[in-house]
This record gives structure tokens, sequence and C-alpha cells, in this order.
């Protein structure tokens, strides 16, 4: 290998170890913690903790009605429903967590624990893609409804109006700060997988043709021994060693294959493709274990067309696939579901699995990011890429306390020229 490919090898190495430090959030001054210094800076102190804590139950009535408020006009406005794609039972799910959100808001301790609960839920709102502006525009409509509630409750006690008013607005610009957060270390991940997957590129360009040569030939090799050995009657030990080199042979291919595919970053080539026969034809390439089963749910009157780039997608399905199988070991069920929202297509892959660890959810999208023992942590930075050269989204979907496993979500915009059908 040139002192070059070297250097790009180690540079991908280092990009390895480094995905293993965790995210340090910003520290805006110097001994003090993110939430200390935004408390301080817009005057939230333990009156203000009091004061919203004698509030709570002036405002508790009234949380149904401004739940009701809040998610009726997410349902009236087709971007900010896109987010909500589990239908009245993910609906039904969010207004109790809503409910609970705004007892905390109230309530608190307002401390480091409340710090980190609050960033998850933020989070979340960045797994499902929620954008910002409908973030910000959501918690102005809930900050709205309460200072409504306060003038109603307290228009008899101008001080403690004023005070408890102003504490409202103080712990709202508190979860605006935390929620803008979470969005900032989601951009700053992205930006990591675009430095790291330059390197890959530099990385692949300058050793992929050099590593699928002698791979070529050890691979015809292979071939030529088990001719020679099935007119020979072999011994089951020498074809043990020759499957396993077959095997391995494949295994580093196909890294190389994702390293150049992340690479190339290729603009899709579209066509017109049933989701049942891309769902069949990743389900032939995953090689699944015999004990997996694999179940396809599509709309029962007709199939869905798309206009994607085939291989590129079923590339997506077959990395979904796979994980799933490894997952679930030698059985369990893997679940796919096709349907249409508005001008969208979604494919849900779910499993009923260990699911993913809590603390490596933000992370899995990231290239050379992976929990693996043998991973190489390309495959859903890649299906990240593929998707959203379509126009579209993966994410995790949060964990389902009911469910068992993990549920990734892929949704997919009708091409301008070829709306899906259904």
């Amino acid at each position: 290998m040139t002192d070059i490919n070297r250097a790009d090898g180690q540079r991908v190495e280092s990009e390895r170890r480094r995905v293993d430090t965790p995210v340090i959030r910003t520290k805006l001054v110097p001994g003090q913690t993110f939430f200390e210094t935004i408390k301080e800076y817009v005057g939230f102190d333990d009156n203000s903790t009091a004061l919203l804590r004698r509030f709570h139950p002036m405002a508790m009535g009234e949380f149904p009605r401004i739940i009701e408020d809040f998610y009726a006009a997410i349902q009236r406005h087709p971007g900010a429903s896109a987010s909500i794609t589990g239908g009245t039972a993910q609906i039904d799910r969010l207004k109790q967590t809503l409910v609970n959100w705004l007892h905390g808001l109230l309530l608190g301790p307002h401390d480091e624990a409340y710090f980190e609960k609050r960033a998850r839920i933020g989070r979340v709102h960045v797994g499902i893609a929620l954008p910002q502006s409908y973030m910000l525009t959501a918690m102005n409509r809930i900050r709205v409804q309460l200072a409504d509630v306060a003038r109603d409750r307290l228009f008899d006690d101008a001080a403690t109006l004023v005070a408890t008013t102003r504490a409202m607005h103080q712990i709202m610009d508190l979860e605006l700060a935390i929620m803008l957060e979470t969005y900032r270390e989601d951009l700053l991940a992205k930006n990591r997988t675009t430095e790291r997957l330059a390197t890959i590129g530099q990385f692949a360009a300058g050793i992929g043709h050099e590593l699928r040569n002698p791979l070529g030939v050890i691979e015809s090799s292979v071939y030529l021994l088990r001719q020679h050995l099935t007119r020979d009657s072999p011994e089951p030990r020498v074809v043990r060693h020759l499957d396993k080199i077959a095997a391995e042979v494949q295994r580093s291919s196909k890294t190389i294959t994702e390293l150049l595919e992340l690479a190339r970053n290729r603009s899709p080539h579209r066509q017109p493709v049933g989701v049942r026969a891309l769902i069949e034809a990743a389900t032939g390439d995953s090689h699944l274990p015999e004990g997996v089963k694999l179940t396809t749910v599509t709309p029962s009157d007709a199939d869905i067309t798309l206009n994607v780039d085939r291989d590129q997608l079923a590339r997506v399905l077959v990395n979904l696939f796979i994980n799933a199988g490894q997952a679930l070991g030698s059985s369990g069920q893997i679940v796919v579901e096709a349907s249409r929202n508005d001008e969208t297509t979604m494919l849900r892959v779910r499993d009923d699995g260990p699911g993913v660890p809590v603390q490596v959810r933000p992370r899995i999208f990231e290239a050379l990011f992976t929990t693996k023992s043998r991973g190489t942590g390309l495959g859903l930075a890649l299906c990240r890429r593929i998707v959203e050269a379509h126009g579209g989204t993966i994410v995790l979907e949060p964990e389902d306390p009911k469910r068992r496993g993990a549920c990734f979500l892929i949704t997919v915009p009708d091409d301008d020229e070829f709306p899906g059908t259904s």
C-alpha cells in the first residue's frame, strides 16, 4: 500500500476510535453545565420553580383542552401531520406523553435530571424528522395557552400574575433551548458523518481496486479447488475450510462494495417498481436463517408502485433485514408494512428482537459507528444516504412499551413525474 493509502487508513481508524467518544454538549460558561448556564441567563431560580408549582393545580384542569388544541392544530396542517405516521393509536400515546410533559414542566424539579429527560424528548423529535419550525411553533402554542390560563386564574392578583407569567415564560424558553440543543447535536452528528464519508471516499478509491483483484483470484482458486475435490471425494474437513474461505471473501467484497457505494454517492436511476416485488427481491438477497420468518403487509386491494432506483432501495431493505436477522438469532419474526399517506409511501421494517439500546439510538446512522464485534458501521449510513437521495427519510422509531424489537420507518415521497398508486 502506498504512503497515501496508509495515511488514509490511519484517518479511517482514527475516525472509528472517535465514534466511541460520547457527544459533549455545549458548555457556554466554564465550570457550568449547559442547563445551569441557560437557567442563569433567563433568570430561572428556586423562586421560579416555587411559582410554577403553585400554578400547577390551577392549570392541570386545563391540560386536556390544551392537548386537544395542540394535536388538532397538527392534524390540520399537512407538513406537521406528516411526522405522525402511526395514526390514531400514535396520537393517543402522544397525548398521554404530553400530559406527563406538562406536569413535569410545572412541578419540576428543574435540575440536571430534568434536563436529561427533556433532552431525550428532543431527540425523539429529531428522530421522527419533525422540522424545527413546527417544533418551535408548537411550543409557542402551549406557551400562549398556559399564559391564558394564568391570566384567567390570577387576574385578581396582579403581582402574582406577573411573577407566575414570567416564570412560565422562563421555563418555556429553557425548553426551547434544550430542544434546539438536541437539533444542534443532530447537525453535528451529520457533519461528522460527512467528514467520515469524505475520508472513506479517499480510502476506498485508493485501495478498492487493489483489494478486489486478489480477492477475485482467491475466489477463483476456491472454485477450482472445489471442482477438483468433488472429483476426488474430498474430506469434509477440507470442504469446511474452503467454505470458510469463500464466506470471508464474500464478506470482504461486501465491505469494499459498501465503501465504494458511500464514496460514489450516485444519483438514483429511477424506474417503476412494485413494493411487493421490491420486498421479495430483498428477502431473497438477505439469506435469513430458516427460523426467521418475514411477513409482508400491504394494502389488500392493490400493490403500491414507486418510481425509485430498484437496486438502491432493495439494498436498503437487505441491510435492514440482515440486521434484524442478526438481532433475532436463530428464530423470530420480521414484519414489513407498506402504506400510503397523501403523496408519500411508507415502509416499516419491524422485528421482535431485543431492540436497540437507548444509549446508541442517536448514533446508529453515523458512518463507522457499530456495536457489532465484526461490524463495519457502514450499512445504516449507506441506507440513510440512499433514502435521502430519493428525497425521503429513514428513522428508528421510538420504543413502543407494548412491543418488543426495533422498528425502522422509511418514507419516500412521490416523484413529481410518477406519483405512487395504491
